[in-house]
């Protein structure tokens, strides 16, 4: 057993439960353990803890849950760390150095807040904290964030704005073309700060090589392409629309000419139904001229025949008129749907026209820009013609008066 194990047998409980992967045992011992402790060993305790969890395997998940939980609070604790000596601030900084290289994304998210401290200590711990970060494996690609570290350049303390640069060259290394905007960006907004330029000059230089230019530039040519191919893929789409909407249009017609053969075909049937029918009742009326007239002389097999022929005459104009009833049905159907796929066609349409305007509108902008300067160079160039015209004028003038005064003398 360890010196420290002997003195604090919560430790040895802490080991032995992590070893056993009873992870939640572990994380309620811990929570028990910083709970007793006092304001004077609190952070004492937290080193412990800390640097045995990293000693373990698995112990990166239990202190991962810690940090998650709360439990251990490091804007609390950073907070806190800013009333001591900065001895201790920074060996809780190294401490938990391999553990923001490796869990990025649990300081993350505290690190903005923190950054916009009341407190310098803190600012210039959260930026150490980054710098870090930044040496992992995660990139990090936040430009809110990485905007709240620039106008850091511009902090009233001197060991900040030194943190400060130190953590954008840090992140700078991974996202120079990121980096680079933003800082040259914000120092077009302050020309007059000096310090700021030679700030964003030394970090330019530390993240910006050949190579990186070369990246930046083929970054914002990306960039670029990535707007006119965007603009052809839209065009693509609509035209892609167009054809699709043709396409059904074609199957529209191409269904209305089934509807209408299968319409004729019905109607070609009904004309032969109602010629049966009417040959049927022109036998009948042969029959009952050559037969007697009263029923009862009529043969029962007879009036059967006639009856079954007489239903299934009716059952076959029953049967017409639900055929002609969907029919009816489905035609309303169609022309629905062709009414609304005029209505999207129009919809792409105005959209597309829409898409025309607006560039219109952009090429109608930079026509007026492009006249602008010109006439500002015109102007500008008529006041110097004149500036020039003048200047001759009054030097014109200075030799005819020293010539008169000459002339006086000699005289």
């Amino acid at each position: 057993m360890s010196e420290k194990e002997s003195q604090n047998p919560e430790i040895k409980k802490i080991k032995d439960f992590v070893n056993d992967k009873r992870f939640d045992d572990a994380a309620n011992i811990i929570a028990l353990y910083l709970g007793d402790s006092t304001e004077v060993n609190y952070l004492d305790r937290l080193e412990d803890v800390i640097e045995t969890l990293l000693l373990l395997h698995g112990g990166r998940t239990v202190l991962r849950f810690l940090i998650e939980q709360l439990i251990i609070d490091i804007p609390s604790i950073l907070e806190n760390l800013s009333k001591r000596d900065s001895v201790l601030r920074y060996s809780f900084l190294l401490l938990l150095k391999s553990l923001c290289e490796n869990e990025c994304e649990l300081f993350l998210p505290y690190s903005e807040d923190l950054l916009s401290s009341d407190d310098p200590n803190v600012r210039e711990a959260d930026l150490q904290l980054l710098i870090f970060m930044a040496g992992g494996d995660k990139k990090i690609d936040d430009e809110s964030l990485i905007k709240n570290i620039a106008k850091l350049l511009s902090d009233t303390q001197e060991f900040v704005i030194e943190k400060a640069i130190q953590a954008l060259k840090a992140i700078g290394r991974n996202t120079p073309s990121l980096v680079t905007k933003i800082i040259t960006s914000y120092s077009k907004e302050h020309p007059e700060d000096e310090n700021l330029k030679n700030a964003v000059d030394s970090i330019l230089k530390a993240i910006v090589t050949v190579e990186k230019i070369e990246e930046i530039v083929e970054e914002e040519e990306k960039v670029t392409l990535t707007e006119e191919e965007k603009l052809e893929r839209e065009e693509a789409e609509i035209v892609d629309k167009e054809l699709e909407l043709k396409r059904k249009e074609l199957e529209i017609k191409k269904k209305k000419l089934e509807i209408e053969e299968k319409e004729k075909a019905i109607e070609e049937k009904m004309i032969k139904e109602k010629e049966k029918t009417l040959k049927i009742k022109e036998n009948l009326i042969e029959q009952e001229s050559k037969i007697p007239q009263t029923q009862e002389d009529i043969p029962k097999k007879v009036i059967k025949k006639m009856k079954k022929e007489e239903e299934a005459i009716i059952d076959k104009a029953i049967e017409l008129k639900k055929k002609d009833l969907e029919i009816k049905k489905k035609k309303l159907e169609l022309e629905l749907k062709e009414q609304e796929i005029e209505e999207i066609a129009i919809q792409e349409k105005e959209k597309t026209l829409k898409m025309k305007e607006e560039l219109l509108e952009k090429e109608t902008e930079l026509s007026q820009v492009e006249l602008e300067l010109k006439q500002k160079k015109i102007r500008e160039k008529e006041q110097k013609i004149l500036e020039d015209e003048l200047q001759n004028a009054d030097e014109s003038l200075d030799r005819l008066a020293k010539k008169g005064e000459n002339d006086k003398e000699a005289n």
